[in-house]
Order: structure tokens, then sequence, then C-alpha cells
């Protein structure tokens, strides 16, 4: 038996699933999923690194992915890279640690030279090469709090232009909108209210955790992230923040108002990953035939977006024979790093 954790660092969370491989089977684990806010306090890293290694239990290798390195507590994403890098290796100095590269190899971390930038970021390249393996013809439509990866796969291939970010921003492969942390000033810029079409205020005011909230499609626990306001995760208080975005009190809008305000905002985000989508599958030629995998904690948006396109979603494979842990980056990095050790 040989033990798996596989790390995925981000600007706002940290993800960790440890696998336990049988005689080169992956046949159980679990995952866990800590908010974190990197940019406010880089220096928290290793702590809770080192917490959810407790939790999780001993390894005999670790891997890592990240996007985390772009946040602005760091100079640049060199520094970014080396810093993450760093911390995890300081959570379990004694076992060996992988990182995967944009290539999808797994770079043994062992103190020789490796330029830092091809290891950033690469979540979505360990998903992608798992879910090649599981499902040959799909488009993985990945949306967490943050971000959606959109990556065909045709022929059992990663079939991205992109990988940098600045080239899969460009190509439509990534689209910075998230289910939870996304300002609803950058998914709308007017709101239907009153027979009329209103602008909105460019504040921090409201986010599509928010939005969502208000809808029933998140429910106040998997509303991780933090408020805007610092107050309450709950439907009401989920009202009185997107009362602001119109520069009005909950008091002096119907709840009917406000969620016809929150369910134009949601329709406005499956517009933007819908547009993706199209740019993206219109580069293949079996491109809108492509079933559709939506996971992430958005995969409620993924699911519409695929309704939209008449393109089937499938659920996402179990990287477990037992079925206890799912399709992410994290399970995924070290799913790929179990099979290259169980190999030799």
């Amino acid at each position: 038996m040989i033990r798996m954790i596989g790390w995925d660092i981000g600007g706002a969370n940290v993800k960790a699933a440890r696998i336990l491989f049988t005689d080169g089977r992956a046949e159980n684990g679990r995952t866990v999923r800590r908010y974190f806010e990197l940019w406010n306090n880089s220096g928290g890293l290793h702590p809770l690194l080192r917490e959810i290694y407790s939790d999780l239990g001993p390894a005999d290798a670790m891997v890592v992915t990240m996007t985390g390195e772009l946040c602005d507590a760091f100079d640049d994403r060199a520094e970014g890279v080396a810093s993450i890098i760093d911390a995890v290796r300081e959570t379990a100095p004694e076992i060996p640690l992988y990182a995967v590269d944009l290539e999808g190899r797994l770079i043994r971390l062992d103190g020789s030279a490796v330029e830092l930038l091809t290891l950033a970021p690469t979540n979505w390249i360990a998903e992608a090469l798992v879910l090649a393996c599981l499902q040959p013809d799909c488009l993985l439509v990945d949306i967490g709090s943050t971000t959606t990866d959109l990556i065909p796969i045709v022929g059992g291939r990663i079939a991205a232009q992109g990988k940098r970010d600045i080239e899969r921003l460009a190509r439509g492969e990534l689209i910075y909108t998230g289910a939870l942390r996304t300002s609803v000033a950058a998914i709308a810029s007017r709101i239907p209210i009153h027979g009329t079409i209103c602008r909105i205020a460019a504040e921090y005011f409201a986010i599509s955790a928010d939005v969502h909230l208000v809808l029933g499609r998140l429910a106040p626990e998997d509303y991780t992230c933090a408020t805007p306001d610092g107050r309450e995760k709950t439907k009401g208080g989920a009202l009185r923040r997107l009362a602001r975005v119109a520069c009005e009190d909950s008091r002096h809008l119907t709840a009917g108002e406000l969620h016809a305000m929150a369910a134009y905002i949601a329709e406005q985000q499956i517009q933007q990953i819908t547009e993706g989508m199209f740019q993206v599958l219109s580069r293949i030629e079996i491109g809108l035939h492509l079933p559709v995998v939506p996971v992430g904690i958005g995969a409620f948006l993924g699911e519409a977006c695929a309704r939209r396109l008449n393109l089937p979603a499938c659920d996402p494979p179990a990287l477990t024979e037992c079925g206890s842990v799912a399709l992410s980056p994290c399970a995924a990095a070290a799913y790929l790093l179990g099979e290259m050790l169980s190999r030799g």
C-alpha cells in the first residue's frame, strides 16, 4: 500500500486529497477544503498545511499544484511558486515532494534546478489528464469559487490551446468568474428594476455567492468565503448586500424584486460561461457534440450552460474504487502520482 497526498494551493482556498493505492489500484481516500486568504496571510500557509496534513494522516509522497502564486502577497509569480513549494515541503520534509508542470509531467522537487514558472498554474492540467483517461471525448467545465476552466478533451488528449493563464484567458479556456467570490459588478453593469434598466454601483457590495444563495442554488454552508460586509451568510444577509448593488436598502425593495435581480445576474454569469464554451468548442470539429463534465462548487452553473448548448452533462468520475474521492485538481494530482509510483 502507498499513500499519496495531493495539494491544490489557491489564493482563496487550500484543497488536499489523500488516496490509498493497493497493488496499483486507488482504493479509497478523502479530501479536505479550507478557505484561506493567501493574499492576506501568506505566513499562515505552512501552519494550515500542517493542520490539514495531521487531519488527513501520513503519506509516502506528496504532489502540489497551485494557482495562488498569482496573488499580490508576492512581488511576482516566481516568488509565489517558491513560497508555496517551501510551505508544502516543510509540512512533511522527510517524504518526497513532486509538482505538476505545464507539460503535465510530475517533477521531483529534490533540490535540483527547476524553472519555477513551469510549475504554475497547473491544477487544471492534472484534472484534465485524469479525465482524458476516463472519458476521452468531453468538455471539462470546472467552476470554482473564483474562476472557470473550460478544457476540451478529444481522443483521450487535452485539446486546450493555452497553457499559461494569459494564453488561456485569450482563448476562452479561463474565465474569471466563479460561484462564490466574483463581484456582482464584474458580472453585470446594469439590472432590470421597476421596469427600467438601472446602472449598478461598481463597488464590492455583493458577490456571486449572495446571488446563488438567494436563488437556492447554494446552501449557507457552501458560502465558504468571506462576505463583502463581514456579516451573516444567510438569505437575509445576501438580500441586504444585493440591495446595495442598486444603492438601496433591502427594506425599500421587495423580496420579489431582489430575487429578480439575483436571477438576472445569474443569467448574465451563465451567458459569460456559455460564450466561453462556444469559443472553445468552435475550434473543434465535433465540439458541439461533446458531453460536458461539470465539476467544482459551481457545477450547477456548468450544467445550466450545457443545457443552453443542448449538450449532455455527465457526472464526474470517482477516482477511487469505493467512490469516496471525486474528480478535483488535488485528487487528480494524487491519483497521477500514485499511478506513477505504483508502476515503479
